[in-house]
């Protein structure tokens, strides 16, 4: 009777040492658990990401909302691409240098002709009285038929100098800067205040059979962009080009031109294409090149690079022949965050690319 009361008691014992094993192998499993959580990569990606070896990005809609990230349709627009070339803006300085010789002369002249005046009247009046009973002598007669001789020889002189100058500062500048000079014109007042620019545009040879082109773009380094209309033909050329060059103004302020600026200038090649219209808004930044985002699918965008160029820049933005599809859409606002995110990429684990389509 003994032997089973302790062959019951043996057995509960094992049965209760048992349960114990068995909580707590199920505590150290929770309390494990609850130390090292199994990674959400797997069943449950982060809604952030770059796809390895690509470009592409991903952000919730929630994330593209605060950040201000708008997607428009590219806008489909025919475009006659210009041809590039380079410029100089001119300082004012020889403006005023040609404008103090012409003045010179000018009053030159004006003095020559106010003292043969003056000698011809003397003259007059001395003959008048050397005919009236010899009231002077002839000698005073001869002395002021002199005068005027010399005198009518320095307007002469005089006349001279100021077609040299006047042949001179046409030579330099044309005949449209040069009537500017001699009349201080509102247009030579607008140059040598620096309102207006002077751009010497200097062609390759092959280009410049075209023809002279009365209006053309002007682009600063910074991008900024003014239209200006030719003045004259320059006697002057840039010697790695060795082309013609032209005279061409336009204002200051729009591009920011300011005198020994180079600049580049864009001339109308006549060629019209097809192709998309990209806005400045949507064009970031890296490594010296543009890129944009195309919206692959609700969360999903995939960046390429664009040809942004000044012979491509139009008012507002680039045209772009060849990167784009009918229907693609390019984010317009929040390029920098996209950008922002993919220098800064979390772990995607077993993200696949793009989200969710639309």
């Amino acid at each position: 009777m003994k032997t089973t009361t302790a062959q019951g008691r043996g057995k509960k014992v094992l049965i209760a040492a048992i349960v114990f094993f068995v909580s707590w192998l199920a505590g150290f499993f929770a309390w494990s658990v609850f130390r090292h959580p199994v990674s959400k990569t797997i069943a449950d990606p982060p809604e952030t990401g770059v796809k390895t070896g690509g470009y592409t990005v991903v952000l919730s809609e929630q994330e593209q909302a605060a950040d201000g990230i708008t997607a428009e349709p590219v806008k489909p627009v025919r475009y006659a691409r210009r041809i590039e070339a380079y410029g100089t803006v001119l300082q004012p300085d020889p403006l005023f240098r040609a404008r103090d010789i012409y003045v010179s002369a000018m009053a030159s002249l004006e003095r020559a002709q106010a003292e043969f005046l003056a000698s011809k009247k003397e003259y007059a009046r001395l003959k008048a009285l050397n005919e009236n009973a010899k009231n002077v002598s002839d000698r005073d007669v001869e002395a002021a038929g002199a005068a005027l001789a010399s005198a009518r020889a320095n307007v002469d002189n005089a006349r001279w100098s100021l077609q040299g100058a006047r042949d001179e500062i046409n030579l330099e500048w044309g005949g449209a800067i040069s009537k500017w000079i001699f009349n201080f014109t509102p247009q030579y007042q607008g140059v040598v205040s620096n309102r207006d620019v002077l751009v010497r545009v200097t062609l390759s040879p092959a280009e410049a059979l075209r023809g002279i082109a009365r209006e053309i773009i002007i682009q600063s380094p910074g991008g900024r962009t003014a239209p200006a209309k030719f003045m004259a033909r320059s006697k002057e050329t840039d010697p790695r080009i060795q082309g013609p060059s032209f005279i061409y103004m336009a204002p200051s302020r729009p591009a920011g031109l300011i005198p020994g600026m180079n600049v580049a200038a864009l001339f109308p090649s006549g060629k019209s294409e097809s192709g998309f219209f990209v806005p400045f808004s949507a064009v970031v930044w890296l490594q010296d090149k543009a890129w944009v985002y195309i919206k692959k699918t609700g969360t999903g965008f995939s960046r390429v690079e664009v040809p942004a160029s000044a012979s491509s820049q139009v008012n507002g933005g680039y045209f772009v022949s060849d990167i784009f599809s009918a229907g693609d859409r390019i984010v317009v606002r929040g390029t920098q965050a996209l950008l922002s995110a993919e220098s800064t990429p979390k772990a995607t684990g077993g993200q696949e690319e793009g989200g969710d389509e639309d």
